[in-house]
């Protein structure tokens, strides 16, 4: 069985989730029959939203051999430390494919390691209905630092939609539907890259995806960026915006190529089957 893990948290964005889904996609067209692993229930329950099967829910990156064995194949897409048993899952897994989302660099001995923005990129690309000159903004899944509330004044009269993260605040949503034209609830992710001409984002995963879906994408820096993330987003020639709201619904097209690595993964682990 080929297991994919996808790190989940509520306080964090669920963009190892976002690339798991485009990886299953990738292997369902393959014929390829995989199993998906998270960490939190609302996340499984958003999966299935996003057309993926029921996941199983384990605590954290230590417990995948609990569910999968030596005779499985597994793709690990986590931020989480890397210690004690976890370093050995490339001897102890069939095959392991270990994509590193952070900045850092460190790596699974035996396993096949990609780093996100070095190697290449994961994403989903949609079929397009007509884009409409709208603007959303998505901050990510988790405002656990209230960070959307802290900066409401730079969105005011911005003729702007909010995603609504999967993890946010129930209780803040009155005060951002006075600010916010319209509140897009998560399991519609996919359908937003379809719909919107112009994503505000301060997420690099989605700003990568709308990015590479041929969307006018800019990045709203409300938590300051790492060295890493803004080097990823000055080489796909995503414009960097602090506290300061700008719409360009002049639709840009990809000037740069995106390196999606899908397939490449696809065509490793089907080597091992």
């Amino acid at each position: 069985m080929l297991y994919l893990y996808a790190y989940t948290n509520y306080k964090e964005n669920l963009d190892s989730l976002r690339r798991v889904k485009a990886l299953y996609d990738a292997f369902k067209a393959e014929g390829v029959a995989t199993e998906i692993l998270v960490n939190d229930y609302r996340a499984q329950l958003l999966a299935r939203d996003w057309d993926l099967p029921l996941a199983t829910t384990i605590e954290t990156i230590k417990d995948i051999d609990a569910v999968a064995t030596v005779d499985d194949i597994v793709i690990i897409d986590s931020p989480e430390a890397l210690e004690g048993k976890v370093l050995e899952y490339g001897r102890y897994f069939k095959k392991l494919i270990y994509i590193n989302p952070t900045c850092e660099k460190r790596a699974i001995e035996e396993a096949e390691n990609i780093q996100l923005g070095v190697d290449g990129y994961i994403y989903s690309t949609v079929d397009q209905k007509n884009l409409e000159q709208k603007t959303l903004f998505i901050y990510g899944d988790s405002d656990y630092d209230k960070t959307i509330l802290k900066n409401l004044d730079i969105f005011k009269n911005k003729n702007i939609d909010l995603y609504w993260g999967n993890y946010f605040f129930v209780k803040y949503e009155d005060q951002f539907t006075k600010v916010f034209n319209e509140i897009i609830e998560p399991e519609e992710y996919y359908e937003i890259l379809k719909e919107y001409q112009n994503i505000i984002t301060s997420s690099l995963q989605v700003a990568v995806e709308a990015k590479a879906n041929g969307l006018s994408v800019s990045f709203l820096e409300l938590v300051p960026l790492n060295d890493y993330k803004r080097g990823v987003l000055n080489k796909l020639d995503i414009p960097i915006d602090s506290k300061e709201i700008k719409i360009d619904y002049n639709l840009k097209k990809v000037n740069k190529i995106i390196k999606d690595i899908k397939l490449e993964i696809v065509k490793i682990i089907k080597n091992y089957m």
